[in-house]
């Protein structure tokens, strides 16, 4: 059990581990014991384990109390003054581009290895220019009315203003990028997924229900 402690200790403080950098505890949890054990601790701490040839990953379940992400945290991300709808909105940013990242319905649901932050704004702004696009989401108890209205009311381009359209953007993907899921490029222009993100989006949140379920959203509101 000391060693399965060890390899989740890392696995809090890094979210994951590899066979490069981590050869030790990653060797350690090859054998049964030591991942029968995690398997018990996830079990009684709601979250998964999730394996992959070079990596091991911690994915907490929503209803974790200990790792799992906070509204708060995204709206403290948004900004001092920010709002729970400000946090909505971001959600809903973040939602957009995974969506934009792994929407495929093939065998790999990656659909795109880097995005350009000014496709982001367009393919938000066309969801959002009318409320109505939302209504399916709104059942989800957001107020989609709400968050639609922050983002139209927002100019296009940057132009110096904290507050346009291209800066909520850039402030998603630095929420992202902070976790370790994406990484800019192109002097911040553009961003692609890291390892982290595809494999836990391909291996665990994006089975074949679930891509159905988020496609299905897309395809009403669209």
């Amino acid at each position: 059990m000391r060693d399965a402690v060890r390899i989740l200790k890392q696995l809090i403080l890094k979210g994951s581990i590899n066979d490069r950098d981590d050869s030790e505890l990653f060797n350690m949890a090859q054998n049964d014991d030591n991942y029968k054990n995690l398997e018990i601790i996830a079990d009684e701490w709601n979250f998964h384990i999730i394996s992959t040839l070079h990596n091991i990953y911690i994915v907490p379940l929503q209803d974790n109390e200990l790792f799992s992400m906070k509204l708060r945290e995204v709206r403290e991300n948004a900004g001092s003054t920010a709002r729970n709808t400000d946090a909505y909105l971001q959600c809903y940013i973040i939602m957009v581009i995974l969506w934009l990242f792994f929407r495929s319905k093939n065998g790999n649901p990656q659909s795109a290895d880097s995005l350009r932050i000014k496709n982001i704004v367009e393919e938000v702004d066309i969801r959002l220019k009318n409320e109505n696009n939302a209504s399916e989401l709104d059942k989800k108890q957001i107020n989609f009315r709400a968050i639609s209205d922050i983002w139209n009311n927002k100019v296009l381009l940057n132009e110096g203003k904290k507050s346009s359209k291209t800066q909520l953007v850039y402030t998603a993907c630095k929420f992202l990028a902070r976790n370790r899921l994406i990484e800019f490029r192109d002097d911040g222009d553009e961003i692609r997924p890291k390892n982290r993100l595809v494999d836990i989006m391909t291996m665990y949140y994006l089975k074949e229900s679930r891509i159905m379920e988020i496609n299905s959203i897309f395809e009403k509101e669209s």
